[in-house]
Order: C-alpha cells, then sequence, then structure tokens
C-alpha cells in the first residue's frame, strides 16, 4: 500500500515535466511538419547585425533591448528545425517561471502551460502581417518580454523590506528603457500581489512607477510619439474594434500574471480522482482551443510561402507542384508566380490553364498588398530593376532593414552594373551569422562582372532586360503595372523569352487587338517552333469573336480545331450568361474546358489585383 502511494505520489511529482515535454515536443513536430517554410520567410523578413550601430538603432526607442535578443533569435530559423528548438526551450523556460512565480501545485501544473501556449498563439496568428508589421523581432519579442516580465517578478520575490522599493524602482528605471511594456507588465504584476498581501504603499509605488517612467523617458526617446510611450514593445497592430480578435492572445497573455494571484490553486483536501480527471481534462482542451482558434491556418498563405521558397532556389517545378495542389481559389500572388514558373521553363503556352485561376483576397483582418507579399521577386525576375530596389529601399523605411531586401539590392545592383553599391550591401550581409557564404558567392559577380551572363540565376532573367531601366509608376498594383508593361512594350530591342512574355500578359488582358499585336510578334521570333496550344486557341476564339484577322490559313493543330468546335456546339447549347447563375453548369463547363483559354476567357472575371 506504502510503495503504490509513493510511485503515485513520484508520477504526480513529475507531472509538469511530463506535461511541459510533451508542449514542447507537440509544438516541434507542429512547426517543423506544417510551418517549415513559413519559420525560414520570418528569419529572411528580419536582421540582426553583430554592429555598435545596428545595436544602437534598436536601442533608439523603448524596448530596444527586447527587439534586439528577438532579431538575435529570430535568424536561427534559418535551421528551421534549430530554430523552432530554441523557441520550445524558452517556452519550457515560461512554464517553469510561471510555475515558481504563481506557486502553482502540481495538481493544477497545466496551467502553467497556458502563457507559453499563448505565446505560441501570438507567434502564429500573424500570417500576412509578417510582412508589414513594424515590430521588430516580431515572432520573438513577446517571448523574450514575458521572459522578462517573470524574471523581474521572480527576483522580487526573493527581497524583503526597504529592498522591494528599490528593486520597484529599479525595475521601472532599468527595465522600461530595454524591454518597454514589459518592464510596465512586471510592476503591476508585483502590484497584483501587494493587493493580495494588502500591502497598499507598494501597490502605490508600482502604479507610479508604472505611469511616471514613461512620461520621464519622453524626453529621452525623442522618435517615439507620447501615446505609444505606455504600449513600447507591444506589437504595432492598431487598436480599434477591427483588430480586436488580433488582440486577443496578447490580451490574454498580460492578464494571466494580474489574475494569477487572486485565484487560489491551492486546496487542503485530496480531489477524487474523478474530479482530477475532470479538471485536466479540461485544461487540456483550453490548451489544444487557443492555437486552433489563433493558429493561421489559411491554404493559400501556406502555398504562397512554398511557392517563394522554391522559386529563391530556382525551383521552378517544385513551385509549380504547389499550385498543383491547391483546392481552392488561389490569390493573385500563386497565379501570378504560377506563371512566371511556368515561363521559366517555357511551359506557359501549353500550361498556363491547366492549374486553378482566380483571385481569392488574402485572408488578413489587415489590408494586404501584393507589393509587399511577393513583389519584390516578380520585379526582379521580370526584370524591372529600378522597381524592385526602390521597393526593397521604400519598404526598408517604412518596415525596417530585412535579409530579404538587402538580398534583392545586391541582385538588382549587379545587373544593373552598379557594383559598389552592390558590394556595400554584401558587406553587410557579410556580417550576419547565416547569409556570409551567399554573399560571397555573389561577391565573385562584383569582381568579374563577365560572370554575370553566364549564372543560371541571371541568364534567365537578362533576356527581359531590354528597355531603357527607368522607374515610372505602379501605384503599388504589381500585376496590372506588369502586364500592361510587356503586353503593350514597343522597343526595337526584344527577345524570343520578352515577346513570350508579352503574349502571356495580353492572353490575361483578354484585350483582342493587343493579343494580334503580340501574336505576330511571338510568331517572328519563334519561326521554327511549334505553336503553343493555348495561343492556338486564343486566336481560333479571337479570330471567330472578330473578323479582324483572317485566320483560316493558319496552321491550326487538328485536335485544337475540333476541341474549340466542340466547345462552341457546347456554349451554344448551354449559354455562358446563364452558367454564371447556375454553379453546376459552370462546375460542368470547367470539367470540359477547365484546361483552356476558353473557359479563361469567359468565366474568370473581375480579378483584382492588389
Amino acid at each position: 500500500m506504502t510503495s503504490n502511494t509513493k510511485t503515485t505520489s513520484t508520477g504526480t511529482q513529475r507531472l509538469p515535466l511530463i506535461a511541459g515535454l510533451a508542449f514542447a515536443a507537440l509544438t516541434w513536430l507542429l512547426l517543423n511538419i506544417f510551418e517549415h517554410e513559413y519559420l525560414f520567410r520570418v528569419q529572411e523578413l528580419s536582421l540582426w547585425l553583430p554592429t555598435q550601430v545596428y545595436f544602437d538603432e534598436r536601442m533608439m526607442v523603448p524596448g530596444g533591448l527586447m527587439s534586439y535578443i528577438a532579431c538575435f533569435l529570430t535568424q536561427f530559423f534559418y535551421y528551421p528545425m534549430l530554430g523552432s528548438l530554441i523557441f520550445v526551450a524558452l517556452l519550457l523556460l515560461v512554464q517553469w517561471l510561471a510555475t515558481k512565480v504563481f506557486s502553482i501545485p502540481t495538481r493544477w501544473s497545466l496551467v502553467a502551460l497556458l502563457p507559453a501556449v499563448l505565446i505560441v498563439c501570438c507567434a502564429m496568428e500573424a500570417g500576412y502581417w509578417i510582412f508589414q508589421i513594424k515590430t521588430q523581432g516580431y515572432f520573438y519579442s513577446m517571448l523574450v518580454g514575458f521572459l522578462f516580465t517573470l524574471s523581474s517578478v521572480r527576483l522580487y520575490q526573493f527581497t524583503k523590506g526597504w529592498v522591494r522599493y528599490v528593486a520597484i524602482v529599479a525595475i521601472a528605471a532599468a527595465g522600461y528603457p530595454l524591454f518597454g511594456f514589459y518592464a510596465t507588465l512586471a510592476l503591476l504584476t508585483i502590484a497584483a500581489f501587494s493587493i493580495k498581501e494588502r500591502n497598499f504603499g507598494l501597490v502605490a509605488l508600482c502604479l507610479a512607477a508604472g505611469i511616471a517612467t514613461p512620461v520621464l523617458y519622453y524626453n529621452v526617446y525623442v522618435q517615439t510619439k507620447f501615446a505609444l510611450m505606455f504600449t513600447a514593445g507591444m506589437p504595432a497592430f492598431e487598436f480599434s474594434t477591427r483588430d480586436l480578435f488580433t488582440w486577443a492572445p496578447y490580451i490574454l497573455l498580460y492578464l494571466f500574471p494580474l489574475t494569477m494571484p487572486f485565484i487560489p490553486l491551492k486546496s487542503e483536501s485530496v480531489p477524487t480522482k474523478q474530479r482530477t480527471l475532470i479538471e485536466r481534462s479540461a485544461a487540456v482542451a483550453v490548451l489544444v482551443a487557443l492555437p486552433l482558434v489563433f493558429w493561421f491556418r489559411d491554404p493559400n498563405f501556406r502555398a504562397e510561402i512554398k511557392m517563394n521558397h522554391h522559386m529563391e532556389r530556382l525551383e521552378w517545378r517544385k513551385a509549380l507542384d504547389v499550385a498543383k495542389a491547391q483546392k481552392q481559389t488561389p490569390t493573385r500572388l500563386i497565379v501570378l508566380n504560377r506563371n512566371l514558373s511556368l515561363l521559366k521553363l517555357g511551359k506557359i503556352g501549353d500550361e498556363m490553364f491547366h492549374y486553378l485561376d482566380g483571385g481569392e483576397p488574402a485572408n488578413s483582418p489587415f489590408e494586404i498588398r501584393l507589393m509587399q507579399v511577393g513583389g519584390k521577386m516578380l520585379y526582379y525576375h521580370y526584370a524591372r530593376m529600378n522597381f524592385c530596389y526602390r521597393w526593397c529601399l521604400e519598404d526598408a523605411v517604412e518596415y525596417g532593414w530585412k535579409v530579404d531586401y538587402l538580398k534583392y539590392m545586391v541582385k538588382t545592383s549587379l545587373i544593373s552594373g552598379e557594383y559598389d553599391l552592390a558590394m556595400k550591401y554584401i558587406n553587410t550581409l557579410k556580417k550576419t551569422l547565416f547569409y556570409k557564404g551567399w554573399a560571397k558567392n555573389y561577391e565573385k559577380f562584383v569582381k568579374d562582372p563577365s560572370l554575370i551572363a553566364k549564372d543560371r540565376e541571371f541568364a534567365g532573367i537578362l533576356p527581359l532586360y531590354q528597355y531603357p531601366d527607368q522607374l515610372d509608376g505602379d501605384n503599388t498594383l504589381v500585376e496590372i503595372y506588369l502586364l500592361n508593361y510587356f503586353a503593350h512594350a514597343y522597343n526595337e530591342q526584344r527577345t524570343p523569352m520578352f515577346d513570350e512574355t508579352a503574349l502571356m500578359c495580353a492572353l490575361t488582358l483578354k484585350d483582342i487587338p493587343t493579343f494580334w499585336n503580340c501574336f505576330f510578334r511571338y510568331v517572328n521570333s519563334h519561326k521554327t517552333s511549334r505553336m503553343p496550344i493555348h495561343y492556338q486557341e486564343a486566336a481560333l476564339l479571337y479570330g471567330n469573336l472578330e473578323k479582324t484577322v483572317d485566320i483560316s490559313k493558319m496552321p491550326f493543330d487538328k485536335s485544337v480545331k475540333l476541341r474549340f468546335q466542340d466547345f462552341m456546339n457546347y456554349a451554344q447549347k448551354n449559354a455562358v450568361e446563364n452558367v454564371e447563375k447556375d454553379p453546376e453548369a459552370k462546375k460542368r463547363f470547367y470539367e470540359r474546358y477547365g484546361d483552356t483559354f476558353w473557359y479563361f476567357y469567359f468565366f474568370i472575371r473581375d480579378v483584382k489585383s492588389y
């Protein structure tokens, strides 16, 4: 009997460790199975440099050390398995500190996982906002900040008497400039404990320090608005009812330390097994439900991130595999990435309409522009170097410098012949922890520019670099600008790839006169090549819709002509205008002709590019 009691007691004592390790293992697996490319993208959209200038820039605002540490940790997602291991290890530290700070008994050990779970929710809810959020080191900022809060409170708990008053002043005076709001949160947590202890002198000091410190430091941090002094270190979301859902995990995280001192978790009576099972089941249900609610799981977003990951490595076929696997209406970025991949593989004329098409808006409560999400890559690969460089520079001013921007600024400078400028950015990347090799690889092009034309990446771009490189306006509408530019370009120096790009754009625009101009240019530059199927389909359709061009002598494939006749017969029996009101009829059209330009022309409408 005694042996069984000891065994049960030992097993119960190990519950916090078992629960923590199970949580860490599950989180690590989920991050690496489903968010591998996302984590890599997060570190690309960040930057940490071991320089005094970089450190000083971070320290120019309250919470500077927090963002400095957060950016340092973020860079380890270059190896997602390593980065996520560091992330979950720090989450276990949060669990341990929460247990100690709030004296959480073993029976309620799952409660100590709540802040760790909420931190995961804060990190993984961002979605598209990772491209536009101005919080430096966003992914780690709330974790680093909350660790400071718990650590400060724990150290305070070791003090007694008058030392406690000194500790409160120290947390306010030293903690605020380094960790911003999280120092204030530590003070409020101490105030909550002091209320429970009825030590209202400490409560008054905590509140006074929490209010006075940001006010006093306002004269030091001249780049921060007064109202933002009280929220420094918090995520840069808007404060509005529209954004309340985005704030929800943060609000719950901040309420945790403020309410825990008042929650009676200790009990003299020994609970029954049934009650213990119910309590732990309820706790597990809450811990599982929170990530299910807040974890951003949009398939289109993940597809965009994965396509970007492959396209960065010139893995065009893998990028197409991602697009092919999509089962829902794609965003315009997926469509644009798909067409670029097909163009690079020389398959655009035969496979352009073999994929789902459309224009699903980005799933975000914030306004998202395609320019920030994928425009730089598109401009780069379509050889619009000034646009790519310009948006990298403007976004760096708006959102802070990132590895992603610096890489494009290196490559665009090389193609534009600005070798000294390219070397400037190369030297910056050589200071990073994981991009030294990348920088040294591109340094060879500065030393010997003749290698640029021989490089596989640049060789796929230079055929489109056939115009006076000038900067006009795109109004952030990437797709519309590229379509109109290539479709209406009349420069003398043209290449077969340029003409095919122009024809691809003309198909998307559905402009018949523009199509014929691009079509004949394509024919002249591809005299020895077979005519791709989609170009034949468009010529057949337009030649029958408008009799401005005689297509009777064009060498159409017999199979294309027969299928076109079948399409016309089917369309006469099933009027297109009626199909728009009948989803099932539209589905039948898609099953028969969804891989043709004809379906695209009649049924893919009202697509907007953001």
